[in-house]
């Protein structure tokens, strides 16, 4: 009978008694949390990744970071979990996220730098398995042409030895159809030359040292494209008559120009494409218009300017040609070829042959007095450096064709050194394409074609 009243009075306590343990546990759950802050930084683009979603793993703790790559989560339950990250970038790099594990104690807030590895992290693990053995290195890098800054896919990428070194072989890849290139198996304490190839095209090259297994990235440009030049008459769209001092501006660009007192204009080293040209004047309607231009290509233009805004009349392209060749309406001449007429008129201000080609003004053609090693008794001789380029400067020398009657002479310098201006009937020069076609590769830098009388 005792025992029967004790258990009736445990069970009428029961209720109360779970109460106050839940109670006291979720007081307790309550109490041991911990903050995580930190940020999130991309090392293959320097700069903290926005966006990245972050998570506590084996909890339900979930954030994302701001602008600046930081973040903040709350209510963290206490003890050792590992902390990861996600965004797309990972997924472009195909790559895994890092993850690190961090010790939570109650109440205190815990700072925390995710990142994802840097481009050279990235390559050596890429390169782990294609690598023969230790004492190599690694490169790699994208392939862009140096005017458009656009990347260049298939292109050839050579990584040659600097001096004669025995056993030792040029290294070549492709670029990829993003012009990403890679190289796993770069030998390493030897100085190497690295260089972007394309067609008969090639870049600047980049002379590198690495230690064993280290690696780098090497952006390469190739010289693929060259500047234009615009060039055109503006007039009065009423009376045609030319409009001096007027501002041809091309937008996006620093190229801008006045008019002079026959309406003339011209605008050199401009980046091919299509571009947005600008003409305004005081006493004219301001007009802009479109025009495309190609690579080693002169476009003559003529642009009408009214008082008021013309709805129809737009920009008229007389002419679309390759080194200043121009066919504007009274001006027959072209900057890349001179007749025998205007060789007589040049001749009394100049005795030799390379100073009639530089009277020319033809875009892209340079002339340079050099000394060159002779290969026969090692001296240091003087020569000339004839080029058919929009690109100015730079080291070296890459020498055009010189072609007399149709021929391609053998030794282009001392041709125009010793050939007499009195005896020519007419010059002409040929861009590196049209050059091509006409005399073959070995005129893939363009050529200075001579006709005799």
């Amino acid at each position: 009978m005792k025992d029967d009243l004790v258990n009736a009075r445990l069970k009428a306590f029961r209720p109360a008694v779970l109460a106050l343990v839940a109670s006291a546990m979720a007081v307790g759950v309550e109490a041991q949390t911990s903050t995580l802050r930190g940020m999130v930084f991309d090392s293959t683009a320097m700069e903290p990744l926005a966006g990245a979603r972050v998570a506590v793993l084996g909890t339900n703790v979930l954030g994302q970071t701001d602008a600046d790559g930081k973040f903040e989560l709350p209510d963290v339950p206490v003890g050792s979990h590992w902390v990861s990250f996600f965004h797309d970038r990972l997924q472009q790099l195909g790559v895994s996220p890092q993850s690190q594990q961090v010790e939570f104690s109650d109440g205190r807030v815990s700072d925390l730098t995710l990142s994802i590895p840097s481009e050279e992290t990235l390559l050596l693990g890429w390169c782990l398995a294609e690598q023969p053995a230790p004492g190599f290195s690694a490169v790699a890098g994208v392939v862009t042409d140096s005017l458009t800054g656009v990347p260049m896919p298939r292109a050839i990428v050579r990584a040659q030895p600097v001096g004669r070194t025995l056993g030792i072989q040029p290294i070549e890849v492709r670029t990829d159809d993003s012009g990403y290139f890679r190289m796993c198996s770069v030998n390493a304490e030897q100085d190497f030359r690295l260089q972007a190839m394309f067609g008969q095209n090639s870049g600047r090259s980049v002379d590198l040292y690495m230690q064993p297994g280290t690696a780098r990235t090497q952006d390469l440009v190739l010289l693929m494209s060259a500047e234009g030049t615009l060039s055109g008459y503006v007039r009065d769209y009423i009376s045609n008559e030319p409009v001096s001092g007027a501002t041809v501006r091309v937008m996006g660009t620093e190229s801008s120009t006045l008019t002079d007192t026959s309406g003339r204009f011209i605008l050199d080293d401009l980046p091919p494409g299509r571009h947005l040209v600008t003409t305004e004047h005081l006493a004219f309607e301001e007009r802009t218009d479109s025009v495309t231009i190609f690579s080693q290509e002169t476009v003559d233009i003529e642009v009408r300017m009214a008082t008021e805004a013309l709805e129809v009349e737009g920009l008229v392209v007389t002419a679309r040609t390759r080194f200043g060749r121009t066919s504007l309406a009274g001006d027959a001449k072209r900057a890349d070829f001179i007749t025998r007429e205007e060789i007589e008129l040049i001749l009394p201000r100049i005795t030799a042959t390379a100073d009639l080609l530089r009277s020319m003004n033809t875009p892209g053609l340079r002339i340079r007095d050099v000394y060159t090693v002779d290969e026969l008794t090692g001296v240091m001789v003087p020569g000339l450096c004839i080029e058919i380029s929009r690109r100015s400067g730079g080291e070296g020398c890459a020498p055009a064709a010189v072609a007399l009657n149709d021929v391609v002479v053998p030794y282009p310098d001392q041709l125009i050194r010793d050939l007499d201006p009195n005896v020519i009937d007419r010059i002409e020069i040929l861009s590196p394409i049209d050059a091509q076609f006409q005399y073959g590769s070995i005129a893939g830098n363009g050529a200075v074609a001579i006709y005799t009388r």
